[in-house]
Parts: C-alpha cells; structure tokens; sequence
C-alpha cells in the first residue's frame, strides 16, 4: 500500500507540473497512459516477487524504486527487486550441460541468436521456442536467475554485417526482428518469473559512436510495418523507446539491460588511457538523451582470453595491467574501468552487470595457451584474494562502483571454459578435468562460503 501511494502521489505532481505548464488535453491523456502503465508493471513486478519468494531461496524482496528518465544527472537507484541483494556471480551454458554449472552461482546466461529467417534460436527445439522455455525452466529449478542475451540484427540473413547498418535499413528483416523479439516476450511473460534480457551488445554503443552520422542512423522502425511499434521514430531512439514498451506490453516482469561499450563515444577507455569519468558520463548521457528506461547495464572487460588474442588472432600487451604504473595515469586497468562504471552507476542511477568475462587463468597448469586453455587474468584478479586469504577487495571496489554480478563465458568457440568442453585430459596434478583447471569453480565456491559483498 505504501508503494501504491507512493507512486500515485508521484503521478499527480507530474500531472499537476505538466497540465500547469501546458494545458494540452491530448499530452496529458499520453501522460495517463504511459504512467498508468508503469504503475501497472511496478504492481505486477511486486507481485511476482511475492509469489516468486518461497521458491527462490537466493532472493531477497526489496521496495521498487521509479526508473528515472531525464537527461540529467540522476540519485543512485535502489537494487531491482527481483535480484539478490549481493554481488554475485554468474556464466554461461546451455542447459543440455546443465550438470557442469557452478551450483554456488546466482545467474546463467545464454545467447539467444542465429539468422531469424533460417536458424533462428526458436527453431533449436520443437515446437518454435522450446530451447527459451527449457532454459527458463531448469534454471530457475536450480534457484538462479535466467539471463539471455538477445543478439539478432547483426546475423539476420547471414549477413554478418557489425555494426547491422544494412539489416536495420531493410524493412523486411525490422518487421521479422520485432515478431522474434514480441515471441521471446510473450515467452518470458508466461514464464511469470524474473528474466533478465541482456539487448544487443555493442548496438548501443555503434548508435552511439554515428549519430552525428545520417547515413549510419536511420533503423526502420515504425517503417518496418509491425504493429507494435507503429509511431515511434525511424532512429535509434525510436527503436530504443519501442523495445521498452514491446517489454512492457509483454512481459513486465522482464529486466531489460542496455550494454555500455567502453569504446562508445569514440576514445576506447583502457587502450588509449582516458578520462574514465569524462567516457561514463557521455556515455551515460547519449542514453538518457534516448528516454528509453531500460533498468539494468551490461559491460565488459573483453571477449576473449588474452591469450587467445595473442597465439590465435596475433596480439600484443591485450592483458589488463592488474598493478598502477606512470605509464597509465598510476591507474591500472581494472581500476581505470572500476571508475568508468562509477561514473555510469552515479549517472543514470542503474546497477551494472559484467558479462562474458573471459575464464582463463595464469595460475592452473591446465591454461597453457592451447585450444580451450588460454591464459587470461580477470577470474584471478577478483578471486585469488578470495582463495588466498578470504578477502573480497576488489569485488567490493567494484560493488562499490555499482556492479551487482560477474557474468564469466567465453567469446569464442576456443576459448577457456569453466567446463570440461575440450575433453582433452589436458588436467595437471591437483587440478579437475575443467578446461580452467577449476578455478573458476573453485573461486566461486570459496567467494560464497566465506562470506558475500552485500550490495551498497
């Protein structure tokens, strides 16, 4: 009752505000209308909650708080409600392997992508969908949160085109996107538990990086002909503000996640040493301007191994420096994108999610820089203190800086898993058959036992 009153009192300042200033019959009715239904999906958020709590034991219930959508500068919002009020952790894996995840973690994510004309992921399972509603399913029985990440418009006819500047142009493939993305709606709304949708990584930030650019920011939208997004804006506006209200049409008891990109505004963040605050808040501005309220935000580290990226694809000096230097602002690199994610978090009033965090380690045997065994630093630079003496440091400088989960998965068929993907034997004394060496596994397992952040 107090949230109802909360957010009708709430309501009548806005129409109060906005009839004095102007009194126009047809804006104020669309007021009623957008706030009717976000009073209507906080009220069903909350009730799902209820319902959801005596069978998800890692949940807590916290108040809902109003997703705020103006351009400024914005107070630090309060956790989504549906989440665990922890900073937790989380990985990959489709649910035919589901004996193999890390029974500690919070979260499981799963791509949801392929050509939606041809090889879509609801053509993965019969009947259409099925692969989305078994995902839903086991992993909630497991007592985690589902996360997909949505990731269509860049292979929509086998095009493969990054950023998807041709597929967005193209009516006909708009129309059959918006359908694809209405079905995994409607599924997530039966499913009538929390869901998490991680939408289009990197789409954001590419919008982002052209919209000074008309040839590369024009997306048919309202030109696409489906019916649900008839009226908004032919750009990346548009397209942002119809994914919200499809969401909120279907399946209000979805998280939407929007993807920070540190290389969004033009300058990349940890490779030429910018300002991390200067980034965050451009970045955080150029989504707000959009007034599109999603409730979550996705970034990364990188996509794969370092060391991948340096025996497969040729690289150089890829690895995050985990120790300050002159040479980079006496910052290292996790504190340099620590600070960036402040500056989001501070900015938009949103908690962020880490994700596809590479796996691979430099301390197991097992991560020799061979196929599925790549070296990479990351699951160390949060965990070994975890392993090692029972602190969590740098995990709580980054909940410190807003982040609620670290979502680890590989970016690429060979790179490190946390499972035995490889079944190689490839396993040194003292370490599991895992392709890691089960470091992963056992860092997560020793974060949860000896003691959790809590979410600031």
């Amino acid at each position: 009752m107090v949230l109802i009153n909360s957010l009708y009192l709430n309501f009548l300042v806005k129409f109060c505000n906005y009839g004095a200033t102007k009194f126009n019959f047809r804006r104020i009715l669309l007021l009623i209308k957008n706030e009717t239904i976000d009073l209507m999906r906080k009220l069903i958020v909350c009730l799902l909650v209820v319902t959801a709590a005596a069978g998800c034991k890692k949940i807590e219930v916290v108040p809902v708080t109003e997703t705020p959508t103006d351009s400024g500068p914005l107070p630090a919002q309060q956790m989504p409600a549906m989440l665990p009020r922890r900073v937790a952790f989380g990985a990959e894996g489709d649910i035919a392997k589901s004996a193999q995840f890390i029974a500690e973690s919070d979260y499981q994510y799963q791509y949801l992508s392929g050509d939606i004309f041809s090889n879509g992921w609801t053509t993965w399972n019969a009947p259409d969908g099925e692969f989305a509603r078994n995902f839903l399913n086991r992993v909630s029985q497991m007592g985690k949160v589902p996360v997909f990440t949505y990731y269509n418009l860049v292979p929509a006819k086998n095009r493969f085109e990054d950023p998807a500047f041709t597929n967005m142009n193209d009516a006909e493939v708009m129309k059959r996107y918006f359908d694809d993305f209405k079905f995994l709606l409607q599924i997530c709304g039966a499913f009538a538990k929390p869901v998490i949708i991680h939408y289009e990584p990197d789409l954001m930030g590419y919008m982002e990086m052209y919209r000074n650019d008309v040839a590369k920011s024009s997306i048919k939208v309202s030109q696409s002909g489906q019916p649900d997004v008839q009226g908004f804006s032919n750009n990346a506006k548009g397209l942002f503000e119809a994914i919200v209200a499809m969401r909120n049409k279907y399946a209000p008891n979805v998280l939407l996640g929007w993807h920070a990109s540190q290389w969004a505004t033009g300058n990349n963040l940890v490779v030429d040493k910018h300002n991390p605050e200067q980034l965050g808040k451009e970045t955080a501005d150029y989504y707000k301007s959009l007034h599109a309220p999603f409730d979550l935000i996705f970034s990364e580290f990188s996509d794969r191994d370092a060391g991948y990226d340096e025996v497969v694809m040729g690289k150089t000096n890829v690895e995050w420096s985990a120790i300050a230097s002159a040479a980079n602002g006496n910052l290292s690199d996790y504190s340099r994108f620590q600070r960036f994610l402040k500056t989001l978090n501070q900015q938009t009033g949103q908690k962020i999610i880490l994700w596809q965090i590479p796996v691979g380690n430099t301390f197991t045997k097992t991560c020799n820089n061979t196929p599925g065994h790549y070296k990479n630093n990351t699951a160390e630079y949060f965990l070994q203190q975890v392993l090692a003496g029972g602190t969590a440091d740098n995990i709580a400088s980054y909940g410190q800086a807003g982040v609620i989960a670290f979502l680890f998965g590989r970016g690429a068929a060979n790179c490190t898993s946390y499972m035995d993907d490889r079944h190689d034997d490839a396993d040194a004394p003292n370490e599991t058959a895992d392709d890691d060496g089960g470091y992963l596994r056992k860092g997560i397992r020793a974060y949860y036992q000896k003691g959790v952040v809590a979410v600031q």
